[in-house]
């Protein structure tokens, strides 16, 4: 991956050219504020036509921080589609700067599942880390518990 400032250097735009003199290279402001929008409505619109009639389905999720320490939640369904394939698809990933109390987790991810139109009676279980907020977020929501395999061992070593 390159810096999207690369298409308006003269080196970038000199291969372009010699590849296709016809074709006009978009700016800048076509890869940073055009491309994006549609990009991600055209994602959105492909998952929520795979996922829209799924019978069951489990699900995934984290807080976690970025290197500049903003906190963030992920949310990942997995389920089995049509020809019997495993299927996970990474729903979103959110900015979430409220308090990391369990009620406030629960919340967010009712408000998560309800955004992208799954009915909550599907979801077979969640696998969360072993904090107690996010046990207690999937407590209040009623919502089965499976802890991580991989955080327990983590913890275990």
């Amino acid at each position: 991956m390159v810096p999207i400032q690369t298409i308006e250097r003269d080196g970038f735009r000199h291969v372009v050219h010699t590849l296709d003199s016809r074709y006009e290279l978009p700016g800048r402001k076509f890869f940073s504020q055009k491309c994006p929008p549609e990009l991600y409505t055209e994602v959105r619109d492909r998952v929520m036509n795979e996922i829209r009639h799924l019978e069951a389905y489990s699900a995934t999720t984290d807080l976690w921080s970025s290197r500049t320490t903003e906190p963030y939640i992920s949310l990942t369904i997995h389920f089995i589609d049509d020809d019997w394939k495993l299927r996970s698809r990474c729903l979103q990933t959110a900015f979430f700067p409220e308090d990391h109390t369990g009620a406030i987790i629960a919340l967010g991810l009712k408000d998560a599942l309800s955004a992208w139109g799954l009915d909550e009676a599907r979801l077979v279980c969640m696998t969360t880390d072993s904090g107690a907020n996010m046990a207690r977020a999937l407590e209040i929501n009623k919502w089965t518990r499976l802890a991580c395999f991989g955080h327990r061992l983590h913890n275990a070593i």
